[in-house]
């Protein structure tokens, strides 16, 4: 039941205080890690957040990813995800959905931070996501530039 609960929770940030939702794209950057790699990774996303009021928000995500080492293919994610305000410009969120890679494809959960700037719709954010593939788990952190629209 516990794992559903993860996987059901719908990725996307609570615009605190600035947009309250809507489509959104993001660049993203960090450092990805399993038993014996640690590589630099860079991806993209998009996605759509709804306004749940009460400071609130839930989301849809699609993202590719791609480690930064030989031998490495781009890797693709639906997420969900459920976040709530913390400040009138920051929100963290949980995340949880699907991984598809070249090792194997399995559900994947993380957590996450948003923060605004400015009076638009830019954020920056940071997110840390564990990966679970048969033999080859893998757990990474980004940090990403984004907008919504």
């Amino acid at each position: 039941m516990f794992s559903a609960l993860l996987l059901a929770l719908p990725a996307t940030p609570v615009l605190a205080g600035e947009a309250t939702g809507g489509p959104r794209a993001e660049l993203r950057g960090g450092v990805a890690w399993s038993e014996d790699h640690t590589d630099p990774v860079a991806g993209v996303a998009a996605g759509y957040d709804f306004d749940l009021g009460d400071h609130t928000f839930l989301g849809a995500e699609i993202s590719g990813e791609k480690i930064l080492a030989e031998d490495t293919f781009v890797e693709l994610a639906l997420t969900a995800r459920l976040g709530t305000a913390v400040s009138k410009k920051g929100s963290v969120f949980a995340n949880g959905g699907y991984t598809f890679t070249h090792h194997g494809d399995g559900p994947h959960v993380g957590l996450g931070y948003e923060h605004h700037l400015g009076h638009g719709g830019t954020y920056i954010s940071a997110e840390y996501r564990h990966v679970f593939v048969d033999h080859h788990e893998t757990n990474a952190i980004t940090i990403g530039i984004g907008t919504f629209f």
